[in-house]
């Protein structure tokens, strides 16, 4: 365990010292007006919505409580995991979407750490589903969409409920939740910033030429399935894809972004990682020197200036308590 906790702190340390950070230089850059048609695409009945909610750990800071959420004609049922600060304060919120292969993993210790510093944190856990690779392909477009709705259904009910500030709210996503993230501040004007942590795009590119066992699989078994040229595959789902952070990147405000990219990805291929950063206008980032899943190690270094960045587009004050708590759970 020594060990591991030593491993641990000095792929952190690296990972802090080997970061290059890059701050945003001259005027400011505001988003293109969205227009009525792609608000249409992701409007949705805003019927009655059945909550049941469960308290599962209760600590000095914050609660977390369980929540499921039924919207009336929905067929399955949102999961939200709600770390509630302890206070009668109204507070920030932060909507948290998990990475592709876990709801919990790496998103848990950074709801905690929002949650110790007195912001609400939800992670919306992702819908269940299975790709068939015979079937079409417009079910990725299906999926995506599907993923968009349910964040602002969440988010509908969230910022109904006691101590949570409706006019700050703001967005945190790690590898496929930071897509869905992304497209999520840029069709809700609700959200006024957003964090985007191994994002990439357009999304055909990504799937094409990612590493991912499971990506790669469905990729090719597709290709079989359609009989399609992995050239012509590529084509098809571009077209398709309108879900995609690169397309909609206009219509979101580059100085409401924070980007964390990493070098030596293979995952999400940094140069779609890039490609996404230059279409959002180049925001803040911090570039680390890691693959996909060996960056998540540079995340308790990556906190402080998350926070930081809340605090500044929240209009939160940033007491050194806050940095103190931060730093103690890196």
């Amino acid at each position: 365990m020594f060990r591991l906790g030593y491993v641990l702190v000095a792929v952190g340390l690296a990972a802090s010292g080997g970061c290059a950070s890059y701050e945003v230089t001259g005027p400011s850059h505001a988003a293109v007006p969205l227009p009525a048609d792609i608000q249409r695409y992701y409007d949705y009945t805003s019927g009655r919505v059945t909550a049941v909610a469960r308290a599962t750990e209760i600590h000095s800071e914050y609660t977390v409580r369980d929540i499921t959420l039924s919207p009336e004609g929905s067929t399955e049922p949102i999961h939200i995991e709600w770390f509630a600060p302890n206070t009668t304060d109204r507070s920030p919120l932060i909507l948290i979407s998990p990475i592709r292969g876990s709801d919990t993993i790496v998103v848990d210790g950074c709801a905690r750490v929002f949650a110790s510093c007195g912001y609400h944190a939800a992670i919306v856990k992702r819908a269940r589903f299975h790709y068939d690779p015979s079937g079409p392909l417009t079910q990725v477009e299906d999926l995506l969409r599907n993923a968009v709705i349910r964040h602002r259904q969440a988010l509908d009910w969230l910022i109904e409920q006691p101590g949570v500030d409706p006019g700050r709210v703001a967005a945190f996503g790690v590898s496929y939740g930071a897509i869905i993230t992304s497209v999520v501040a840029a069709v809700d004007p609700r959200i006024r910033a957003c964090v985007l942590d191994l994002a990439g795009g357009p999304l055909a590119g990504v799937m094409r030429t990612s590493l991912e066992p499971n990506l790669r699989r469905d990729w090719n078994r597709s290709r079989r399935c359609h009989s399609l040229t992995d050239r012509q595959l590529y084509r098809m789902m571009n077209g398709i894809i309108h879900t995609d952070p690169v397309k909609l990147a206009p219509y979101l405000p580059r100085d409401h972004v924070l980007m964390l990219i990493a070098r030596f990805d293979s995952s999400v291929p940094t140069q779609y990682q890039v490609r996404l950063w230059r279409a959002l206008g180049k925001p803040r980032a911090d570039f680390v020197p890691f693959g996909h899943y060996t960056s998540m190690l540079a995340l308790p270094a990556h906190r402080l200036s998350i926070m930081h960045f809340f605090e500044e587009n929240l209009e939160c004050a940033a007491p050194d308590v806050r940095a103190n708590s931060i730093q103690a759970r890196n």
